[in-house]
């Protein structure tokens, strides 16, 4: 499963507009990644991502306001989170990176 994330995080944040958090070494890490696109609420990222996409995601403070007051992203209403199970294939990954690539072409 670290291979599939490092493949989902490395695709990400080579999208322009994606910020990704957290995520510079994920070896010790749960397989979540925490990102942003840049002029778009992260509500309104992972609605995209679920109704368009059919990709599961949660947004917001998810539970945990502090760490997004630490990080910075308390003031933007949270980030974007995916996360990876035992049944996502190199296939998933692809999609969601090529998702996440639209939805940030949305906004210039």
């Amino acid at each position: 499963m670290v291979f599939r994330i490092k493949r989902l995080r490395k695709g990400v944040q080579n999208i322009e507009k994606v910020i990704t958090y957290c995520a510079e070494n994920i070896e010790n890490q749960n397989p979540v990644l925490s990102l942003n696109v840049k002029g778009l609420e992260s509500g309104d990222v992972g609605t995209i991502l679920d109704v368009d996409y059919n990709i599961a995601c949660r947004t917001g403070l998810q539970c945990a306001p502090l760490v997004h007051e630490i990080i910075g992203t308390d003031k933007i209403h949270g980030t974007v989170r995916l996360s990876m199970g035992p049944f996502n294939t190199e296939s998933d990954i692809d999609t969601a990176i090529a998702a996440i690539a639209e939805v940030a072409s949305i906004r210039r």
